[in-house]
């Protein structure tokens, strides 16, 4: 009677999520042609090696209203069984309603959550969730989830409805999952020893370690929330293998240690992987910085990302365009990275919404004669800008530029200037020989009136007299 039960909840699940046999190609074309029949727009998703997991499709009803399914393919819906620990399968439908979620939000993230979700999640659902059956009664349990920060959104923790993620079920489990951190420094070394790992950085406060195995990358297994930790799902060699360089070399994996992690006194811990845009701490949510507790913390492992991250985004093939080696070289602090990779001869220098809070020397581009960074979060401009004599045109619009250097003065062929969203408050002297008047060629200045307020646009009415200011 009980395994009847469970058959007809497998069954009314699957009807519910719209189940369909996807094992053959014919099969999901067969399925496609039924969403199509019944006037939705679908879309297959698939994940990186072309497997199909689901088919998203919308449609709009008669008041307008966009309605949104989502057909799950057979083989993930067995997946999820299989991960589901309990006897009547209680959390099916929890995986499920997570997995149509991701791919009902829509965007690329989502969608990416979504296939993660199936390659990655799965295997680490099943062991959090039955630490979760067996451990949601006890006081502790409900004590330590009520006290949680991140936890604060759940009011009961013992309804697995409630997490809304598979990293939130992981902070309500971590604290039974059983750890020993004291062994790993030493297994480390071994692999190293071996050949399987690397370590090329290791100072007073962290390490750096780079798995080259399967079994030195799980070594991380009970104390991290890393599909790559998970012993015998492959994902190590998916993301080793299947991604590539810049320089077709297998891509590597860092794993960032505080020093303290291995006397259990602290439990920072960090993965990176480029290819696949991850950086994530030991919970695995959403991707973190590392920029305030590691990189200002650890001149080494700065200089080695550096490096590593340099060399990768020249190498990169449509130069500066999707370049994610570059966007991380300035999330860890290096925006003069983008002009390090600017060809020397460049007639212009155009940046827009790239972090960039100080511009470096820049007086080796002799030949730019336009210079456009908005939305920058800049706060300085060099000095070095004066050396740029052949400069016509700077627009600097919605940074956070308070004052501008004495050398501004030099460029006689500047004719327009946009300093609008820029509280400007100091403006040199020496700006009044960019003027008609001094021999300059200045028409115009765009700013905020307001911003730089009136005693300034006083002054620089004196200074410029012949420019037109606002």
């Amino acid at each position: 009677m009980k395994e009847k039960n469970v058959n007809d909840r497998l069954t009314f699940l699957a009807e519910s999520f719209d189940v369909f046999e996807c094992g053959e190609e014919n099969q999901v074309s067969e399925k496609l042609e039924l969403l199509t029949q019944d006037d939705y727009i679908s879309t297959p998703i698939l994940t990186q090696s072309g497997d199909i997991i689901a088919i998203s499709s919308y449609k709009t009803n008669e008041k307008e209203r966009i309605l949104k399914k989502v057909s799950i393919c057979s083989e993930v819906f067995t997946g999820m069984i299989i991960a589901d620990p309990s006897e009547n399968k209680m959390y099916l439908q929890w995986m499920l309603n997570l997995f149509t979620r991701f791919i009902k939000d829509g965007g690329l993230l989502s969608l990416e959550s979504a296939i993660r979700f199936v390659n990655e999640d799965l295997p680490q659902a099943n062991n959090y969730l039955t630490i979760f059956e067996d451990n949601k009664r006890k006081r502790k349990f409900k004590e330590l989830c009520h006290g949680s920060y991140i936890l604060k959104g759940i009011t009961d923790p013992t309804d697995i409805n409630q997490y809304k993620s598979l990293s939130q079920l992981f902070d309500a489990v971590d604290p039974f999952i059983e750890k020993d951190a004291s062994a790993i420094e030493r297994t480390l070394w071994k692999f190293v020893e071996t050949g399987n790992a690397e370590i090329p950085v290791h100072d007073r406060k962290y390490m750096l370690y780079i798995p080259k195995s399967t079994d030195a990358s799980v070594v991380f297994e009970n104390h991290a929330n890393w599909c790559t930790a998970r012993a015998g799902n492959g994902m190590f060699k998916n993301y080793t293998e299947n991604y590539k360089t810049p320089n077709n070399t297998n891509s590597n994996i860092y794993i960032i240690i505080n020093n303290k992690f291995f006397s259990g006194e602290s439990d920072e811990i960090y993965q990176i992987h480029f290819e696949s845009n991850q950086l994530k701490d030991r919970k695995n949510g959403q991707n973190v910085s590392i920029f305030e507790n590691v990189l200002s913390e650890s001149e080494g492992i700065t200089n080695y990302f550096y490096e590593k991250l340099m060399a990768m985004a020249k190498a990169h093939k449509k130069g500066m365009e999707n370049n994610k080696y570059l966007d991380y070289l300035i999330q860890f602090g290096f925006a003069e990275s983008l002009f390090e990779l600017l060809d020397e001869q460049t007639p212009a220098i155009k940046f827009m919404n790239r972090e960039i809070p100080r511009l470096p020397d820049i007086s080796r581009f002799r030949n730019v004669d336009q210079i456009v960074i908005t939305d920058a979060k800049m706060v300085e401009l060099h000095e070095s800008v004066g050396k740029l004599t052949n400069l016509e045109m700077l627009v600097l619009t919605n940074n956070r530029i308070k004052s501008l250097p004495k050398e501004i003065g030099a460029l006689k062929k500047l004719e327009f200037i946009n300093l609008s969203g820029n509280p400007v408050q100091d403006f040199p002297e020496t700006i009044t020989y960019l003027d008609k008047s001094n021999g300059g060629s200045l028409l115009r200045i765009a700013m905020d009136i307001e911003q730089i307020g009136e005693k300034n646009y006083n002054r620089l009415k004196e200074l410029l007299p012949t420019t037109v200011l606002g």
